[in-house]
């Protein structure tokens, strides 16, 4: 939690600064590259440039809807705990913040729809799981369910607006929901202490950071060695094997830093877990090259 006092100057609804916060750029930017990452794969014999700028529109619109509802709901909240963000720093209101929400949303729904069904399909299952979090599920012990259900959706939208979907993207499955338990376990970390405080009883409040912790460790490493085990067997092994390797140093950092315990610490931990999960992804796919 920022005390009130550290809060930076927000300067305004029409300011990129705002947009990157209500965007939840980590997470956010993070989706679009893994997306456009398995997109450029997918076409990578017969490149579509209109159709990866689409993707990645669509994308970035799914994520900034997911984002901008979350700080909508949570406003009160937020502003009752001090947190350094838009709504509560007054840079735009939360009605603002709700209409944008919803238009991103419609502008990721209609790129799908110029792509195709399939990715018209995934865009409404991811924007269902984003929106289901944000609205229901976030204060639950079932938190972590729409991540779980999202996160393994990220390549099939890349093989999508190719019109591809071979059979080993089905290892997406465990893999991205292994690293969505981790990965929305380390993004609550810092704020575990403010949301217990703000009555917000999702699935890391209600562990603690001890076991919490202990399960993000647990999930990542099962991540690693399905997305080893998957990528060696069906690709270019010297090419998994250095995006394993990166993904395991950033890995192993994030640990490190996390294991400091400070929320300022937790979230260099939650930044360096969200590269990792971009080495892993990239290696992957350049090596499996589905």
């Amino acid at each position: 939690m920022v005390a009130a006092g550290r809060a930076r100057a927000w300067r305004g609804p029409w300011h990129l600064g705002t947009h990157l916060a209500l965007l939840h750029a980590g997470p956010g930017l993070t989706v679009v590259v893994v997306g456009l990452a398995f997109g450029v794969v997918a076409g990578r014999h017969d490149p579509d440039l209109g159709r990866l700028g689409l993707l990645v529109v669509m994308l970035a619109c799914n994520q900034y809807s997911a984002g901008a509802l979350n700080d909508a709901v949570d406003a009160p909240a937020d502003a009752a705990t001090g947190r350094d963000k838009p709504i509560p720093g007054g840079a735009i209101s939360r009605r603002a913040a709700a209409t944008l929400a919803v238009t991103a949303g419609l502008v990721s729904l209609a790129c799908g729809a110029l792509l195709g069904p399939a990715p018209l399909a995934l865009a409404v299952a991811g924007l269902a799981c984003a929106w289901g979090y944000d609205l229901w599920l976030k204060g639950t012990v079932a938190s972590v369910l729409p991540f779980a259900g999202a996160l393994p959706l990220v390549p099939l939208f890349g093989y999508a607006a190719a019109g591809r979907f071979p059979a080993v993207l089905w290892w997406a499955w465990p893999i991205g929901a292994l690293a969505a338990v981790a990965v929305h376990l380390a993004d609550s970390l810092p704020d575990v202490e403010a949301d217990r405080l703000a009555g917000v009883h999702g699935l890391a409040p209600r562990l603690g950071v001890r076991r919490a912790a202990t399960l993000v460790v647990a999930s990542y490493a099962a991540t690693l060695a399905l997305a080893a085990g998957s990528g060696l067997a069906a690709g270019d092994r010297p090419v998994v094997l250095a995006g394993m390797a990166v993904s395991l140093v950033l890995a192993v950092a994030a640990l490190t830093a996390g294991a400091r315990g400070r929320p300022d610490d937790r979230r260099v931990a939650y930044r360096l877990l969200l590269a990792a999960v971009i080495a892993l992804a990239v290696g992957w796919a350049a090596g499996v090259r589905p």
